[in-house]
Order: C-alpha cells, then sequence, then structure tokens
C-alpha cells in the first residue's frame, strides 16, 4: 500500500513540474505576444483607428437590426472585430497580424460549418491556420531594426504573377468539381456518426449554384494570396482586394444569422486591402 501511495506521489510531482514548465513557457510567450500587441497598438494612425472603430460600429447596428442576441451572432461579431484587427495590422506589416488571425481563423472555421460554405472551412482549417504559425516565423526574419514590429516588403516577378494567374484558374476549376460532390456525402457522414442528431444550419448544397463556385474560387485564392502574404510580397493586398469583393458577393447570397456580421468584417477588409497596396509600396521603398 504504501509502496502504491509513493508510485501515485511520484507520478503526481513528475505531473505538476510538467505544469509548472508548461505554466511558464506559455507566461513567457504570452508576455511576447501582449509586448508586440502594444507595440503594434502604439503605432496606429488615424486612418487605421478609424478602421477598427467602424467595425465596432457595424458590430452594434447588427445587433439592433437582428433585434436578438444569440451566441452564433455573438461569435460572428467577435470573428469581425478580431478579423479587422488582422487586416489592418497586416496592412502595416506587423507582427500583431498574425496574433489576431490565428483566433480569428478558429473562429471562421465553426462559422463556415454552420453555413455549408464547406471550401472556406476545409481552407481555413487545413491551410489558413497552420499558415498563421509560419507566417509569424517567417515575418520574424523580415523585422526591421527600427523596434517598429513591421518587416520588409518586396515585389512579385512577372513569371510569378502568371504562375499565379494559371494556378487559381487550374485550382478553382478542379476544387469546384470537388465541392459539387462534397456537401452531400459530408452531410451523409455526420449522419452516419451521429444519426439521431438533427444539424438545423447545414445543408447539402449551397444557397445559390454561384456561391459553389465563389466558394472555390475564394478559396483557391486565399489559399495562394496566404502564401504570397507570408513572402511578404505587395502583390498580395491587390489579391485581397479581388477575394473581398467575391466574399462579399458569396456571403450576401446566404441565408444565415452569420451573414450580416461577415458582410460587414469583408466590407472593411475591402477598404483596408486599399491601404495595404499604399502602406505596402511605401514600406518597399524604406
Amino acid at each position: 500500500m504504501i509502496y502504491f501511495l509513493a508510485h501515485i506521489f511520484a507520478h503526481f510531482v513528475k505531473f505538476a513540474y510538467l505544469c509548472i514548465i508548461i505554466f511558464y513557457i506559455l507566461r513567457n510567450k504570452m508576455e511576447k505576444y501582449i509586448s508586440v500587441v502594444k507595440k503594434s497598438f502604439a503605432t496606429l494612425n488615424k486612418f487605421e483607428i478609424c478602421l477598427l472603430v467602424s467595425i465596432l460600429c457595424l458590430t452594434v447596428i447588427g445587433f439592433v437590426l437582428k433585434g436578438e442576441v444569440t451566441v452564433n451572432t455573438i461569435i460572428a461579431a467577435i470573428a469581425a472585430i478580431l478579423g479587422v484587427f488582422c487586416v489592418v495590422f497586416g496592412a502595416k506589416g506587423s507582427m500583431a497580424n498574425w496574433i489576431f488571425g490565428t483566433i480569428e481563423a478558429f473562429l471562421h472555421i465553426y462559422i463556415c460549418f454552420c453555413t455549408h460554405i464547406y471550401g472556406d472551412m476545409i481552407q481555413r482549417l487545413a491551410y489558413n491556420l497552420p499558415m498563421q504559425f509560419i507566417g509569424w516565423n517567417k515575418w520574424k526574419k523580415r523585422l526591421r531594426d527600427d523596434n517598429s514590429q513591421t518587416i520588409h516588403t518586396r515585389y512579385m516577378t512577372w513569371a510569378q504573377r502568371f504562375y499565379t494567374l494559371i494556378a487559381t484558374a487550374a485550382g478553382t476549376a478542379l476544387l469546384g468539381v470537388f465541392l459539387i460532390y462534397f456537401g452531400p456525402w459530408f452531410i451523409d457522414m455526420l449522419h452516419t456518426i451521429v444519426p439521431d442528431m438533427e444539424f438545423a444550419t447545414l445543408k447539402q448544397n449551397y444557397d445559390m449554384p454561384m456561391q459553389l463556385w465563389l466558394d472555390s474560387f475564394t478559396t483557391v485564392l486565399s489559399i495562394i494570396t496566404m502564401y504570397v502574404s507570408v513572402k511578404a510580397f505587395v502583390e498580395q493586398w491587390y489579391m485581397w482586394l479581388i477575394i473581398n469583393v467575391a466574399y462579399i458577393s458569396m456571403w450576401m447570397m446566404s441565408d444565415s444569422e452569420f451573414s450580416f456580421m461577415t458582410v460587414a468584417k469583408y466590407s472593411v477588409y475591402f477598404v483596408n486591402s486599399i491601404y495595404g497596396i499604399y502602406a505596402w509600396h511605401k514600406l518597399s521603398k524604406n
């Protein structure tokens, strides 16, 4: 009995020691991330502050128009706010971009799951989310020496632009065909796993046929643009501009409680993309 208790105590000590180590690692990491965010906020200009305030105002308007507050509308609002913070800091070339982007990615995956926007869901889960961590590490190597938490940017070659165009066209066509069959298969699989559960918000098909191809296009171009962003090319902002127009169109076709805040988010993204073109061109010259 004493041996057994001693054995249990030894494992408990090991577990407690491991927890302490993890706690200190996370605390140091959090302190570093908080420091980056603080430095980034300190460099915001008036236009950037206006973009952040605009999404907060749109959030309030969304709740007023809906006349109700649900868990899903709150999640949509938080995702919209964090997403705008992400792209505003991205336009600055700031490391804080990846911190807000990671949290927003988790929330957007849930939103896409509930609204059967499957292409965007897969892209966010399998690619966008991991790329947040890769982007953080890549941008650290391009940091400026002025303690501004911003990076050096550059332009693509004409050959790289051509290959990007071909990859987008081919990828959109292939993914579009895949999504035609994915929706029905996905719902059937869910019902096989949990046959008694009702998926009230899920459908086998898109609300409108055009949504499928917009989902395919935005998914493929977002994957490519995320890679271009990680590589710190200025052209990413022209690509985000196109993506945001397509996303706004796609979500306006969606009949869900997430639609208003998601359209509002991408509308602010659109304005920020124009600003990103200007800001990154300036960063590339400095």
